[in-house]
């Protein structure tokens, strides 16, 4: 078989892989149906290949080819459907099914799968394999025999649970089984979905871990090892600098990185420094072979070039074991061991075809693969290098060789990843170009140093903690330099949201540039289209849009309001709702700058000072006067009970200062009331107030008077809670109101199009079951 037969089989196989991951993943089709689909389409497609195609295109591939490419597409939707994760029959999802419902408390027994993490609430986090389960009564008493189950578990319990915890230890965990609920804001983090791309069905809330057994695990254990380097890079470098060089070294998913450090460094563009990746690799292998290759080492072996390709295989699949097999390690590790085989051979090797082939082998092994964004920004960054760095170098042979590679490999890959971090994750680093340039160096020290190190701390801890001081400088001066790249103006823009057409459409583009003669003889076309089509829809779209959301934040009331360029929050949330719900629907809606920020006292200043460091406040206006001085923002101004306070095109005024009541009149000429936690008292002065009629009531879900509801006349009422009073819910659908529930419905969106809609009722999204 050809080399060009190989990479159209190979192709074939990934591309009926992105087909079916995008009617099942992103279309919401039923896994076989999708798969069946996407098999007969591509099917389809090479019989018309073979029989039209092939007669006008002599040299291109014959009939049968086409006709096997369209058998590998066929495969690559069946082996997608197969290994397409779905709980099994004795999964222990299947509990939450029956008689013992979420919140029931239970006891189960399993076998630790990994090395505890401690979770950015600061609870300790490990994946189980569970094998039993019983049902504990209120008082906790067992309730019958326990019942044997399969499955994979996320357990969480306190983090001094975790002290004596380790992988294949079999353990008894007492909490309550819970199955996550779908995200419930546009850009939410779906925990769901994160759960099945694990393999896992359900979550475990535990309260404390009994050991049950007592044998000591192998001091040669790979994650004693782990942990071993880890305890010595923190011993040498402190507890910041040290797991981060650990992570530089093993990856993030061996060492607890701190949160800090782990969120400046992402912002910044550096997210990939926080990973064992093909960076590390392709660095352990170079330098392996450098030293093989040194001329006094080479001569003390009968054949230096096979002592080199061995002492090569050992390096990878000592790296591939040390870091957990990770899929961006192994699509470089094969695309290395391919390298060492043309090496041995004495044949080129075509990095392209070795990616294809790198990339294909380990779809053939997890095709579910093809849904990890981690691994598909590694495949496309390494593309990228493969087909954009040498251009650039030539561009650049006015600079020393050296500078030109380190200024052309950063803008390889981050060209390369731009369509695919627009659509996952609606932001754009401005700087992190520019910062890659100057910090690689650092990454090559302090990768190549983790590694080295962290080998002398498996056999001696000591020394590799005194070694791997020599660390401190270049790693504290990364996470500076990170931190600083971070608090510069526009450091991170919010784009929004592009659309999966958007995203192909830039690809498209680059291939076309890439491929296409007269494309890469106009690349200043290009970049015109390319600029036209990741930004001009959103552009337009920001420029015409008028919407309000009500996010669904558990019982926090907040709303956000769009009017073209013009953009309102009312109120930030408490807890975690600024990190996890507020700046997540700000990124994705393309919001990189509040102009009106309304606190009306359903908020806490940690909330406010995580949106404002991401997205800054022009005019912030509240309540709360040391709140107000607290907050870095343009202009804070005091709310004044009564006096109606004009933002943009929107007014809002606070009604009273013994009434937690407040009007807005927002979009459309709309008119909300908005109360929460509404006493008898401060309703029977509520309503005294002259006029509260009002299009829409916006409440917290607790019981309010027929009277007051009558009073105001709404057409439609949102609750910011969990549940709604059943007696006031009832009296507003007999009088014909529009009832919503944030976190029953999900948030609420209102537009001149479509009106009000529920975000979890839209029938375009895809979830999760598990039927």
């Amino acid at each position: 078989m050809g080399v060009n037969a190989g990479l159209l089989l190979g192709g074939s196989y990934c591309a009926g892989l992105v087909l079916v991951s995008l009617l099942v993943r992103h279309w919401g089709m039923a896994t076989w149906p999708g798969a069946s689909l996407a098999g007969l389409l591509f099917f389809g497609m090479s019989v018309l290949l073979a029989i039209t195609l092939a007669r006008r295109w002599k040299s291109g591939p014959r009939p049968r080819l086409w006709l096997a490419a369209g058998l590998v597409t066929c495969l690559a939707a069946f082996n997608y459907g197969w290994r397409y994760p779905v709980p099994g029959s004795l999964d222990i999802s299947h509990i939450l099914n029956g008689e013992n419902a979420a919140g029931t408390q239970q006891e189960v027994w399993g076998t630790v799968t990994t090395m505890p993490r401690l979770t950015r609430s600061g609870k300790g986090q490990f994946w189980l394999n569970p094998n039993q389960i019983r049902p504990l009564a209120e008082n906790g008493a067992p309730l019958g025999s326990p019942e044997q189950v399969t499955g994979k578990l996320y357990v969480t319990v306190p983090v001094a649970e975790i002290a004596d915890v380790y992988p294949g230890q079999s353990i008894e965990v007492q909490g309550r089984l819970y199955v996550p609920d779908p995200p419930k804001n546009p850009n939410g983090f779906n925990f769901q979905q994160y759960l099945a791309d694990n393999h896992s069905f359900a979550g475990f809330s535990g309260k404390w871990v009994n050991l049950t057994t007592d044998k000591h695990p192998s001091r040669w254990a790979l994650w004693r090892l782990r942990k071993r380097i880890a305890a010595a890079h923190q011993a040498g470098l402190g507890e910041t600098a040290g797991p981060l060089v650990s992570a530089m070294a093993l990856g993030r998913q061996a060492v607890n990185v701190p949160y800090p450090v782990q969120d400046a460094l992402i912002k910044a563009g550096l997210a990939h420094t926080l990973a064992a990746s093909g960076f590390h690799v392709s660095l352990v292998l170079g330098v392996v072979l450098a030293i093989m290759g040194h001329a006094s080492i080479a001569s003390r072996f009968k054949n230096p070039t096979l002592a080199r390709v061995v002492a090569g295989f050992m390096a990878l699949g000592g790296y591939v074991l040390l870091t957990g097999g990770q899929p961006s390690v192994l699509r470089a590790s094969l695309m290395g061991a391919g390298m060492l085989i043309g090496l041995a051979l004495e044949r080129r090797v075509r990095p392209l075809g070795c990616l294809l082939l790198a990339v294909t082998l380990l779809l053939l092994l997890n095709p579910t693969w093809i849904d990890n964004v981690g691994f598909r920004l590694s495949v496309l960054a390494t593309l990228g290098l493969i087909v954009t760095v040498k251009p650039l170098t030539d561009w650049l042979e006015w600079v020393p060789t050296t500078l030109a590679a380190i200024i052309a490999v950063p803008v390889a890959a981050y060209f390369w990843t731009i369509p695919l971090s627009l659509y996952y994750f609606n932001t754009l680093t401005t700087y992190s170009i520019v910062l890659n340039m100057v910090v690689t160096p650092l990454i090559m020290v302090l990768s190549l140093g983790g590694v080295l190190t962290g080998l002398v701390a498996a056999f001696s801890p000591g020394i590799g903690a005194m070694l791997a001081w020599l660390l401190c400088l270049p790693a504290h001066v990364l996470i500076l330099l990170g931190n600083w790249e971070v608090s510069l103006p526009a450091s991170s823009i919010a784009t929004g949201h592009i659309s999966l057409l958007q995203m192909f459409g830039l690809y498209g583009l680059y291939l076309l540039g890439w491929r296409h003669r007269w494309w890469r003889q106009r690349r200043w076309l290009v970049g015109i289209m390319l600029v036209l089509v990741a930004m001009g829809p959103l552009w337009y779209r920001g420029a015409a849009l008028a919407e309000m959301t009500v996010l669904a934040a558990g019982n926090d009331a907040v709303m956000v309001v769009q009017n073209q360029r013009s953009s309102l929050l009312v109120n930030s949330g408490t807890g975690r709702t600024g990190f996890y719900t507020v700046v997540p629907f700000l990124q994705q809606a393309g919001i990189n700058q509040l102009h009106h920020a309304v606190d009306l006292g359903g908020s806490d200043g940690d909330n406010w000072a995580v949106v404002s460091e991401s997205t800054p406040i022009q005019n912030w206006w509240g309540r709360n006067k040391s709140l107000q001085t607290a907050l870095s923002v343009r202009a804070a101004h005091v709310l004044s009970a009564g006096e109606p306070v004009p933002m943009g095109r929107q007014m809002i005024t606070w009604l009273d200062t013994d009434i937690p009541a407040t009007q807005l009149n927002l979009l459309g000429g709309q008119t909300w009331l908005m109360v929460a936690g509404l006493t008898t008292a401060a309703e029977k002065q509520l309503m005294q107030h002259p006029n509260l009629a009002s299009d829409v009531l916006w409440w917290d879900g607790k019981a309010l008077s027929e009277t007051l509801i009558a009073a105001v006349g709404p057409g439609v009422a949102i609750a910011s809670a969990y549940t709604i009073d059943p007696a006031t819910q009832t009296y507003l659908h007999q009088h014909g109101v529009q009832v919503f529930c944030t976190e029953r419905d999900g948030a609420i969106t209102w537009n001149r199009r479509r009106g009000y809609q529920a975000y979890l009722a839209q029938s375009s999204r895809s979830t999760i079951t598990l039927d």
